[in-house]
């Protein structure tokens, strides 16, 4: 088992219907620990098992949710 951690900068984030949204399905992949979503900074981040699920697995989701990924924020780093 191997933890990592994912953060995305998303163009389009808005409104509570959306977080609620990206958390519900992010939340559903098989391999997440837990999502945190930070309207402020546009900021998605997901823990995750690498042995469950993968970040191109989380960032295709957010694209087939409708969500453009403006950048990888994993430098980044704050929630």
């Amino acid at each position: 088992m191997s933890n990592e951690s994912a953060y995305f900068i998303v163009e389009n984030l808005g409104g509570k219907h959306a977080l609620k949204d990206i958390k519900r399905e992010l939340d559903a992949l098989h391999g997440v620990t837990s999502v945190s979503v930070n309207p402020e900074h546009r900021l998605v981040a997901v823990d995750y098992d690498s042995s469950g699920t993968s970040y191109d697995r989380i960032e295709h989701r957010l694209n087939r949710l409708g969500f453009q990924i403006a950048a990888d924020a994993s430098e980044i780093q704050t929630r």
